[in-house]
């Protein structure tokens, strides 16, 4: 080999090795931007009332307590057109599945699911799956139930009960953007769920003194049943927290 042609392989080992370090430099200085993002829970309303919360009581209807069992939350940030990457929610302590109390004993509650570093970008929606709490003590209330909701029905006490498991995907605003601190509120509209509800069809079929809505015709109830699990999704919306 003459020294000339070692000459410029040796030259373009090095241009090369030089190329290679620039990237590397150029990756580490482009490092990806995170902020932090809490999400929270909470029954909200559209009928006006003195209270910020809203209030608990629909016609002949007082909600008392809600609550929730979800599991695998996500936001999903846009990284082009048409694709997006899933961003787990980290829920520590609360184990793979968790229950998200959103009233008690008529007062509405702020309810913390998780918090998480999120890289920042835009972001197209949220996703996690209602499930049945399987994982708690079979004497709670709450066991095998994916929604439990204890309200006082013309003055009678009730418990309306959900077991579906089911995935939810609610869509943010479009250009919804996660560039600093931020908040979301994940908001339950008990209007919207019990809307259209004529108080005469519910009733306590057995006469036992507690009215039954649930899956399984408890007490005659099915047709508000299927009303109110009817409504669900589209009762459920995404408040965008102030960015801070």
């Amino acid at each position: 080999m003459s020294r000339t042609t070692t000459f410029r392989n040796l030259l373009l080992a090095f241009s090369t090795s030089a190329i290679l370090v620039s990237c590397n430099q150029t990756e580490e200085s482009q490092e990806i931007q995170e902020s932090e993002v809490t999400l929270s829970a909470k029954v909200s309303t559209n009928i006006p009332s003195e209270g910020d919360d809203g209030s608990l009581v629909f016609k002949n209807v007082t909600v008392t307590d809600v609550n929730i069992a979800v599991k695998d939350v996500k936001m999903h940030l846009k990284i082009a057109d048409s694709k997006t990457r899933p961003i787990n929610i980290m829920t520590p302590n609360k184990g793979p599945k968790f229950v998200v109390p959103m009233v008690k004993d008529e007062h509405i509650l702020l309810s913390r699911m998780g918090s998480f570093l999120a890289p920042n970008g835009f972001y197209t929606n949220l996703t996690f799956d209602l499930t049945k709490a399987d994982n708690l003590p079979e004497n709670s209330e709450m066991y095998g139930k994916s929604v439990l909701i204890k309200a006082d029905w013309k003055g009678i006490p009730s418990m309306m009960y959900m077991d579906i498991e089911d995935k939810i995907d609610i869509k943010f605003n479009p250009g919804t953007e996660v560039n600093a601190t931020q908040e979301l509120v994940l908001e339950l509209y008990m209007d919207q769920l019990l809307m259209g509800i004529d108080p005469g069809l519910v009733q306590d079929g057995n006469g036992d003194g507690m009215i039954i809505v649930g899956p399984n015709n408890e007490d005659g109830n099915e047709a508000v049943y299927d009303m109110i699990e009817a409504h669900l999704a589209d009762a459920l919306k995404l408040k965008n927290g102030e960015f801070k």
